[in-house]
């Protein structure tokens, strides 16, 4: 097992999950983060973390500057300390109290990040951008083409803006007169990242993976980078566009050498989708958010092999590098809840619930307790891919984005489904619903409540959802396993009323959230699109 007995590494963290690349039993490791009742769990009695308790999560130079940490740290031989992302006033702070910081200058880090100096310090590279120009905002001018509109510093995506009309730019160039932009083409396609190491003057290539963006219900922000997956990119790119990438990623990093960086970066990389080139659109100079659990399925695979994270380690101190590879990984993927308007005050205690039920399906699952719009909420994890194609998830990713919903909705996650196969005149009645970008059909149904008898469940729902009374034809239903719960579905009859859309449903009904009540004839079902491919297997059973 990797121990730093000569070199001890203390990571302070805003959030716990950020110093988890390594197994918390690694020798001479220590980690000081926010307490919550989460990260206690996963802690437990452990002597090498410092969980801080406070009114509020305290950013990382909040924590370094506690008496409590002070101590925690100055009771360590020569301690080491890394941070997720260096600032002037970490660096201050550990020059002050004589603290030695591994990660390379917050100024170095700033000047190849943002979106302003990124250009000038790329040099030559800039030929990897898609095109550009650098104006003041006031000079900006609409020429009836959308593009994209980036201030100097932004953060998962706020500074990152899509100009699609001449009074969007307008309003823009109101607020920010004399700011700087820079303009850059908009070009449509899926985009990817990878996480590199530069160790000992070596540059290690990372395993790419597909930037989950702007995904629902995970985020409202268009731009925001919600998730990683791992297996999409070697499903959708060429092996030719795959070595264009690490030509990408080995350009940036020479370049980074030269100035004099240290560890861990990050480059994400979009394709054209109709030309299939690659263009660069950004560079982190820091420890990308998927490190960590990237090195986990690098742990997962070979558990003597090197991680991610721990090359980024031993590249800040400065270790012999006489590894030359990473662990190569082709799958798994997270995706990541942001804090987004909740339909009703989330229960804690059925939160907690619903974590435990949904871990025990074999997800990795984190808590924060950020209470800030867009800011993590909760961490999804899965040791297989979640997207089936560029914006479409697969069952797995399906199975987060129910999970997500049930959480936002504080509703029970694994409770089980009924749904009623109402047939009239040969026809059969379904909602046809669009969610996500995703067209299908289910049955008029929904969850029951704890300790509720099925038929009651069955019997509510369909009246609240469509106004009609049915009459179950036959007691036994067909049932569906559908990951952590399972369906039941009970062939009826109308016993009375009108069919007509209502209760929940009519709520949230919108362009992109509808649900809109059809008839449709039995010899169309086998052929639509259901949201389980188990429906349509039920579907020929019963009427063939």
């Amino acid at each position: 097992m990797l121990g730093f007995s000569k070199n001890p590494i203390i990571y302070v963290a805003r959030d716990l999950e950020r110093a988890l690349g390594l197994p918390l039993a690694t020798g001479s490791y220590f980690i000081i983060s926010n307490y919550s009742a989460f990260a206690k769990t996963l802690v437990g009695a452990r002597k090498n973390v410092l969980l801080v308790k406070n009114d509020r999560i305290l950013d990382t130079r909040e924590l370094l500057d506690l008496p409590q940490v002070k101590r925690f740290i100055n009771k360590i031989k020569k301690p080491n300390i890394v941070v997720f992302k260096n600032t002037s006033q970490i660096e201050e702070i550990c020059r002050k109290n004589n603290w030695k910081l591994l990660n390379p200058s917050a100024a170095l880090s700033n000047k190849i990040e943002e979106k302003i100096s990124q250009v000038e310090w790329l040099g030559d590279l800039a030929k990897f951008l898609p095109a550009h120009n650098i104006l003041e905002c006031s000079q900006v001018k609409w020429k009836g083409e959308k593009f994209i509109l980036q201030f100097n510093r932004a953060h998962t995506g706020s500074g990152t803006i899509l100009i699609e009309n001449a009074k969007q730019l307008q309003e823009i160039k109101k607020q920010f007169p004399k700011r700087p932009v820079r303009i850059t083409k908009y070009i449509v396609g899926p985009a990817f990242t990878n996480n590199n190491i530069v160790w000992d003057k070596k540059i290690l290539i990372g395993n790419i993976n597909y930037q989950i963006t702007g995904l629902k219900p995970f985020t409202n922000r268009s731009f925001a980078t919600v998730g990683n997956d791992w297996a999409l990119p070697h499903k959708i790119l060429s092996k030719k566009q795959l070595k264009e990438y690490d030509k990408i990623a080995l350009a940036v990093g020479k370049k980074m050498i030269q100035s004099g960086w240290r560890g861990l970066f990050g480059i994400d990389v979009i394709v054209d989708e109709k030309t299939g080139k690659l263009y660069l659109i950004e560079i982190n100079a820091r420890q990308p958010a998927s490190t960590s659990f990237e090195s986990s399925l690098q742990q997962v695979k070979n558990k003597n092999g090197l991680t991610t994270f721990a090359a980024h380690l031993l590249a800040l101190l400065d270790k012999k590098n006489t590894l030359e590879r990473l662990v190569e990984i082709k799958d798994g993927a997270q995706i990541v809840q942001k804090v987004v308007p909740a339909e009703k005050p989330v229960d804690p205690k059925l939160l907690t619930y619903n974590i435990k039920k949904f871990s025990k399906e074999g997800w990795g699952v984190f808590l924060y307790d950020n209470t800030e719009p867009e800011k993590d909420w909760i961490r999804i994890q899965s040791q297989t891919g979640m997207l089936a194609e560029h914006n479409n998830v697969n069952r797995q990713g399906t199975m987060a984005m129910f999970f997500a919903l049930a959480v936002i909705q504080d509703k029970w996650w694994n409770s089980s489904r009924v749904g009623a196969i109402i047939i009239k005149d040969n026809q059969v009645l379904t909602f046809r619903r669009h969610r996500f970008g995703a067209d299908y059909y289910i049955f008029p149904g929904g969850t029951v409540d704890p300790g509720e008898k099925l038929l009651a469940a069955l019997h509510r729902e369909i009246k609240e959802e469509t106004g009609l009374k049915i009459e179950i034809i036959k007691k036994q239903p067909v049932v569906i396993p559908d990951g952590g719960r399972k369906e039941y579905y009970y062939l009826a009859t109308i016993k009375s009323g009108v069919a007509h859309l209502g209760g929940e449903e009519k709520t949230r009904h919108s362009v992109n959230n509808s649900y809109i009540l059809e008839w449709v004839d039995v010899k169309r079902l086998p052929k639509l699109v259901f949201s389980l491919p188990e429906i349509n297997k039920m579907i020929v059973k019963l009427f063939s």
